[in-house]
């Protein structure tokens, strides 16, 4: 296969060699990962790999048990910073599994073929990617006080008139931000971005959460949802699936295209992580956290966004729960509910072993939300009020849909994951209270 020339060349070469390839060729880097992804998949078939092919010790590798997350951030990533800086904080199991079949390609013909098959040579690739993503890092920096309104002269009025946030509003949080965030290869883009972000911030804080202005800029950094979507099979444990499906949906790679600390600080400094939802209680636990506690807790933004979709969600369970009951008593789910929803909500109920008396809406899938909030006869009678229009609601809780997927299947998230929930959340909370 063509991997190998591609992503390791059969020429010596030096470390930056491979920081060039992944921020300078993308596209070549896009077609070596699918490459991999193939080539992993047909080997996967049987889950195992014989690493022992001179039959000394046999040992044979649960790939699917032990590097499931290795074959994810291999299988071609939304970007190539993603890709270094996940493999550069890969764990000590998956970096194992790599050097064991690298060794290989020095002890036999079967070993090189099966190196070559996977598209790993003897190098230190992690050593490689852990560069790379420093050489990514180091492209930042923190610009003076001073300069902040150099940078922002091309870029305030159209932030303010897209977003109304004043530009020294805009200057002095740029200026009071501590980690490097701009690209020093690029500048406008990094201003832009970064702007950008603080404009969403100011604008889902100040404004009616589904105004005409909000709707459109926001279409205009995250793409278009209001239609119904099909979503991909693979969207919530496939992290390129979900990378691509966010660039075809429109999203605006500006917006978090920084080191991931000076993401995290943006979304501080612009307001979006603000206002967490309370939870509340009584309505269960729609988003159980993952049953490996080491691998939860090696996953920080999991944990953020997994905070703020389980207090959404126990929020969207009481709001839908209390406006139907005041309209039509506290038996509506016999009566409202889409065609064959009442029976899979009994029945889940019937199965629950917990011994806590929960409303029925605790055993909602989160895809019910829309569906009854967008039936015909409760939007009219009560959801109407609230969201004015249907594809409103829908694209707003289909722009969460993605990371609440990948939440429950214990998935690296992204940032866009991370701003998708933030915003929309943030947004669909406020109307809970019209």
């Amino acid at each position: 296969m063509e991997l190998v020339g591609i992503l390791m060349p059969k020429d010596a070469f030096e470390p930056t060699d491979l920081s060039k390839l992944l921020f300078s060729q993308q596209d070549e880097m896009g077609k070596a990962l699918r490459a991999l992804k193939s080539t992993l998949k047909s080997i996967m078939q049987t889950g195992k790999l014989n690493v022992d092919p001179l039959g000394l010790n046999f040992t044979t590798i649960d790939i699917l048990a032990e590097s499931r997350r290795l074959t994810e951030l291999t299988s071609g990533l939304g970007s190539a910073r993603s890709l270094a800086i996940e493999l550069a904080s890969i764990g000590s199991t998956q970096r194992s599994i790599l050097d064991q079949v690298a060794g290989l390609a020095s002890l036999s013909v079967t070993g090189r073929a099966t190196a070559a098959a996977m598209g790993i040579q003897s190098q230190d690739i992690f050593g490689l990617a852990q560069r790379s993503a420093m050489n990514f890092m180091d492209q930042f920096r923190i610009p003076e006080i001073e300069e902040v309104s150099r940078l922002l002269r091309g870029v305030v009025n159209p932030i303010e008139r897209q977003y109304g946030l004043a530009g020294a509003e805009l200057s002095r949080s740029l200026s009071a931000m501590n980690q490097p965030w701009l690209n020093v290869h690029d500048t406008l883009a990094s201003v832009t971005g970064i702007a950008k972000l603080h404009g969403i911030g100011h604008l889902v804080s100040s404004e009616p959460p589904f105004a005409a202005n909000v709707t459109r800029a926001l279409r205009a950094d995250f793409g278009d949802w209001r239609d119904p979507i099909t979503w991909p099979s693979a969207l919530g444990s496939d992290l390129s699936v979900r990378a691509s499906f966010y660039v075809d949906r429109g999203f605006n790679a500006l917006l978090t295209e920084f080191p991931d600390a000076a993401f995290e600080e943006g979304l501080e400094s612009s307001g979006l992580q603000d206002d967490i939802p309370v939870l509340v209680a009584a309505y269960g636990e729609p988003v159980p956290r993952a049953e490996n506690d080491e691998e939860e807790g090696s996953f920080a933004r999991n944990n953020a966004v997994h905070d703020w979709l389980q207090r959404f969600e126990t929020q969207t369970r009481q709001f839908i729960d209390m406006a139907m009951t005041a309209a039509f008593g506290s038996d509506w789910p016999r009566h409202r509910l889409p065609n064959g929803l009442y029976e899979e909500w009994i029945s889940k109920k019937a199965k629950d072993t917990s011994g806590v008396s929960w409303p029925l809406i605790s055993y909602a899938d989160f895809t019910d939300y829309e569906r009854i909030i967008c039936k015909q006869d409760n939007w009219k009678a009560i959801f109407a009020h609230h969201f004015k229009r249907q594809e409103l609601v829908r694209e707003s809780l289909q722009r969460i849909y993605p990371s609440r997927l990948a939440t429950m299947h214990a998935r690296p998230l992204m940032p866009e994951d991370e701003l998708f929930v933030f915003v929309e959340i943030k947004r669909l909370v406020r109307l809970f209270l019209v």
